[in-house]
C-alpha cells in the first residue's frame, strides 16, 4: 500500500502541544534547498526550506525563505531532510542490566544511547527495564544532563505471578519490585495506581503469553484483569501496549481494549485478526529483527562487521555476540526455531500494512544499527520505501502518543531532524547515509559521542 497524498496545506498544520523541554538557548536554523520527506508519507518536495526557532519548527515552505541576520543557514542541495528516526521497542543495555548491577552498568546504557544518535535515531522507547535504572536515565535526558535521544520508558511490566517474564525479581514493595497482579483487583489497584503516579511511565507494557517461546504454557492475565489495568492506565493519561504471542492472546488483548501491541504476531494468523487490527488502526511495533538477528547469527556473523555496527557498538559487545551469545542462541534452539517462524511475522506485517493498518518500526534490541536492519526486512517483504519513511517516524510518534510534538516535519513540532546524503525513497541503505542529526534544532556533535568511531 502506498500512503495517500495529503495536501501541502495539511503538511503546514500547526501543532501546539508543548512538551519535552530542551535546556539552553540556541541560534535559529534554516535548512534550505533540500528535498523534504516530511514523515507523513506524502511525495517528497524538492527545493524546500525548513526554518527552526529555538527547539521547534517555525515554518516549512516548498520554496526558498527569507530570514533574519544571525540565522544559521544549511545548504541542503543534493540532500534529503526527514524527521529523526524512532525505535518504538528497545531494551537499553540489551538485557545485560539487572537489579544488582545497573549502577555499574550505567555506561553501557549511555554508550548505547550515543550509538542510537549516531544511527540517526532521535527517539527511543524502552519497553521493559529496571525502573530505577531506566527512569534515572530518562530524568537525566530530560533535564539536559545526558546527551541522548528522547528517552521514553515503561519501566517494569504488568503480569501475573509465574507468567512469562513474571517471576519474582524483588520482593513486592521494594523500589524495583515488579507488578504482579493478584486475583482480586481491589488488592492490585493501589499498587498499579501508585506505580503510575510515582514512576509516570510513558507507555505501560503488559505481558500475556500463554504459549511462551521455549517454555510450557504459563499463567496469564484474564481479560478482566487486563481491562482493569488498561482502564486505570488510560484514566492516568498512560497509553498501553502489550507483549502477546498467539492469536488467542491478541484477541483477548483486543477484547480488553489494549491501545497497541509490542510485536507483530509472528505465528500463523487468520486474515480475520489481521483485518481487525488494520481496520481498528491498532499500532503494531514490528520487531522482526529480534528474531531474524538470532536466526542469522547462527549462520553468519559478518553483519556485525558492517560499518554502522563497528562505528557505534562497542567491540566487546560485538565479540560477546559472536561468541557466548551466538552459542546460547544455537544451543537453546532459538536460532533454529526463529528460522522457521520469523517469516510469518514479516508476512503478517505486510498484510496488515496492505490492509491499511499501522505498522511501527521497532527492534526489541539494544543497539541503533538494528533499526536499519528492521527497515531492510520490512522493505524486503514489499513495503514501499516511501511508506517506510512514515513507519519509522510519524507512526512511531503515534505509538508513543507524541504525534503532536514528534514524527513529522510540520510547523510547531520539535525540530528532531535527520539530514541524509542520499534518497531513502530510492534505496533502503540510504537511511544510513547520514549527513547530520538534529535534536530540538541542535545539531548533534558526533565527536562528543562515546562510541568506537571516536576511540581510534
Amino acid at each position: 500500500m502506498v500512503m495517500k497524498m495529503k495536501s501541502w496545506s495539511a503538511a503546514l498544520a500547526v501543532c501546539t502541544a508543548l512538551s519535552f523541554p530542551v535546556a539552553g538557548a540556541r541560534a535559529d536554523l534554516l535548512i534550505e534547498n533540500v528535498t523534504l520527506i516530511d514523515g507523513t508519507g506524502t511525495t517528497p518536495i524538492k527545493g524546500a526550506s525548513v526554518l527552526v526557532k529555538g527547539d521547534r519548527i517555525e515554518l516549512v515552505s516548498p520554496t526558498a525563505l527569507k530570514h533574519e541576520p544571525g540565522v544559521e543557514v544549511v545548504n541542503g542541495a543534493g540532500k534529503f531532510l526527514m524527521p529523526g528516526l524512532i525505535d518504538s521497542h528497545i531494551h537499553l543495555g540489551a538485557n545485560t542490566i539487572t537489579e544488582d548491577n545497573f549502577k555499574e552498568q550505567r555506561q553501557v546504557g549511555v554508550r548505547a544511547l550515543h550509538g542510537y544518535l549516531y544511527s540517526g535515531i532521535t527517539t527511543v522507547f524502552d519497553s521493559g527495564n529496571v525502573p530505577d535504572y531506566i527512569f534515572g536515565l530518562r530524568d537525566e535526558e530530560r533535564s539536559g544532563k545526558l546527551l541522548s535521544p528522547r528517552l521514553l520508558a515503561t519501566g517494569t511490566t504488568v503480569n501475573v505471578a509465574g507468567g512469562r517474564g513474571g517471576g519474582p525479581i524483588r520482593p513486592e514493595g521494594t523500589p524495583n519490585s515488579p507488578i504482579r497482579l493478584k486475583e482480586k483487583w481491589s488488592e492490585s489497584k493501589p499498587v498499579v495506581e501508585a506505580y503510575f503516579k510515582s514512576r509516570k511511565p510513558d507507555v505501560q507494557k503488559l505481558v500475556i503469553d500463554r504459549r511462551g517461546v521455549f517454555e510450557p504454557p504459563t499463567p496469564i492475565m484474564s481479560v478482566e484483569q487486563m481491562t482493569n489495568v488498561i482502564r486505570l492506565a488510560n484514566e492516568n493519561g498512560v497509553r498501553t501496549t502489550i507483549h502477546a504471542a498467539s492469536e488467542e492472546d491478541y484477541n483477548d488483548a483486543l477484547a480488553a481494549h489494549i491501545d497497541e501491541f509490542a510485536h507483530v504476531i509472528r505465528y500463523p494468523a487468520s486474515d480475520a485478526l489481521l483485518k481487525l487490527l488494520a481496520t481498528k488502526k491498532v499500532p503494531l511495533s514490528s520487531t522482526m529483527i529480534v528474531f531474524n538477528y538470532i536466526e542469522r547469527i547462527a549462520e553468519d556473523t559478518s553483519f556485525l562487521e558492517a560499518p554502522l555496527f563497528k562505528a557505534s557498538v562497542d567491540p566487546e559487545i560485538i565479540a560477546n555476540q559472536k561468541g557466548p551469545e551466538r552459542q546460547r542462541y544455537m544451543s537453546s534452539g532459538m536460532s533454529a526455531q526463529f528460522k522457521i517462524t520469523h517469516n510469518y511475522g514479516l508476512n503478517n506485517a505486510k498484510k496488515v500494512h496492505d490492509m491499511g493498518g499501522m505498522i511501527v518500526a521497532g527492534t526489541d534490541r539494544g543497539w541503533g544499527p538494528t533499526l536499519h536492519m528492521e527497515l531492510e526486512l520490512l522493505h524486503g517483504v514489499g513495503i514501499p520505501l516511501l511508506d517506510l519513511t512514515r513507519i519509522v517516524t510519524l507512526n512511531g510518534a503515534i505509538y508513543l502518543s507524541r504525534e503532536k510534538d514528534l514524527g513529522s516535519i510540520q510547523r510547531g513540532k520539535l525540530a528532531d531532524l535527520l539530514l541524509l546524503n542520499a534518497d531513502p525513497t530510492k534505496d533502503v541503505k540510504n537511511f544510513q547515509a547520514i549527513a547530520a542529526v538534529y535534536k530540538g534544532g541542535q545539531k548533534i556533535d558526533f565527536s562528543k559521542l562515546d562510541i568506537p568511531a571516536n576511540r581510534k
